[in-house]
């Protein structure tokens, strides 16, 4: 977040914040892609937080594991490629196994 995120409107009695807008890596796409990134990036959190996160989410249709799948794989390239993009090679080792993991 940064302030050319953060709205604002003149009120009578000063300034009020309006809104906030952050759509940096906004994307039309099937809602189960934003769990999926949430999952994915919160890899290591443990079993009580997976679960909490799932059963908050709600019911998740016959075809969720596959989707969900392809999804995690989606997002360790998108994480791979902005590591590599900025010159940080340390973590992108273990994103090339996640990456890998599903094909095998």
């Amino acid at each position: 977040m940064r302030a050319g995120n953060v709205l604002v409107a003149r009120r009578p009695d000063g300034w009020e914040v309006s809104g906030v807008v952050d759509v940096e890596n906004a994307i039309a796409a099937d809602p189960l892609i934003d769990l999926a990134k949430t999952d994915y990036y919160s890899l290591g959190r443990g079993e009580p937080e997976c679960s909490a996160l799932f059963e908050g989410y709600g019911p998740l249709p016959a075809d969720a594991v596959e989707r969900l799948e392809l999804y995690r794989l989606y997002h360790a390239v998108e994480l791979w490629d902005w590591f590599r993009s900025i010159g940080t090679v340390g973590p992108v080792g273990g994103i090339a196994d996640d990456i890998v993991r599903p094909a095998g």
